[in-house]
This record gives C-alpha cells, structure tokens and sequence, in this order.
C-alpha cells in the first residue's frame, strides 16, 4: 500500500492530543506495522515453520489489542491526526488484526468509511475498509484489495468485470500489477 492519506488543507487535529502524544503514537503504529511487515517476510519465507507462524500472530494480536486502545481512546488515526505514514501504518495493522477480532475490525471499517466521507481519509482507506469488512463477513469485495495469502488471488469480487475501473476511481492501481508485485514479493523472500 503506498497511498498517503494527507489532510485536506482547511482541517485541523482533533483536540486533546498534544503534540507529544501525537508523535508517540506516530512512532508506535510504525514500529508495530514494521514488526507486522517483518514477522511477514520471515513467514512467507519459511512457511513450514509453524513456530514463525504462531510468532506472527502473536504479535498481530498484540499489535491489534494496541491499535483497539488507541483507537478507543483517540478514534480512528487518520492522516490529519497523526500524519501520514502512521495512519498508513494503522490501516495495515488492521489487515493484519486476527479473525477472533471480527467486530473491531468492521468497527474499524466503519470509523475509516466515515473518515472517508469527511475527507480526513485516502479514498483508497475506503476501498480497503469496504473490503476488508466484505471479506471478514463472508461477502464478495469490491475492489480486489484482499488476496488469499495462499494462493496469491484476491477473494471474491463482485462485479469482476468492473473491478478496474472502481480501483482507479479511488486511486488504486491496476489489480494485475498489484497481483504480480505479491508474486514478486513471493519470489524475493523464498
């Protein structure tokens, strides 16, 4: 995901957390979502090693739990409240949050869509959101942003035939070479 969700010029952070507060959760969600992405790249490359796997979601779980106190406590992290980068790293956080955090996760989804409408969010968090929550319902997505970790397919989406011109109407880009860079990335770590 290399999407940036900058503030609109005219908003402003919430109030109530100061900068201090903002810059620690900064470099919290950062660190959590590079740990995500590390414990990731080591499970991909040895994927019979199931000690790694339990590690990962281990640390998802944990990652998850934090991201639920701060989100309870500040709301969503969007980009206007903590920058760019950590709310990337949020977002991520939650795609990584565990199947026993069902209703967090669409509490999420529906904070993030909110976030959207207002403009304090990407377009493209909209599509992850939307998604993320089909998918954890047993529902088709739209947007082809969640992929099968096994067989490198998204899940199934409505309307397939539509698929790319939705992605592009929220910035996404081609689902083809979204797929090829999983492969790649597939490639690289094995």
């Amino acid at each position: 995901m290399s999407h940036s969700a900058e503030p609109a010029p005219a908003q402003q952070a919430p109030r109530g957390m100061s900068p201090q507060v903002r810059d620690a959760v900064r470099r919290q969600l950062t660190a959590m979502a590079a740990e995500d992405d590390r414990l990731m790249r080591e499970v991909h490359a040895l994927p019979g090693a199931a000690h790694r796997r339990q590690h990962l979601y281990g640390a998802c779980a944990l990652h998850t739990a934090e991201l639920r106190h701060l989100v309870n406590y500040h709301g969503w992290p969007t980009a206007v409240l903590v920058g760019g980068e950590a709310s990337v790293a949020a977002l991520k956080i939650l795609l990584h949050a565990p199947e026993s955090d069902r209703a967090f996760v669409l509490s999420c989804c529906g904070l993030i869509q909110a976030a959207v409408a207002e403009g304090a969010c990407d377009t493209a968090y909209g599509a992850y959101a939307h998604d993320l929550s089909a998918v954890r319902q047993g529902r088709r997505q739209r947007y082809g942003t969640q992929v099968d970790p096994r067989l490198l397919r998204p899940y199934p989406i409505e309307d397939p035939e539509g698929v790319e011109a939705r992605r592009s109407a929220v910035g996404l880009p081609p689902l083809s070479g979204e797929l090829a860079a999983h492969q790649r990335r597939r490639l690289l770590i094995s």
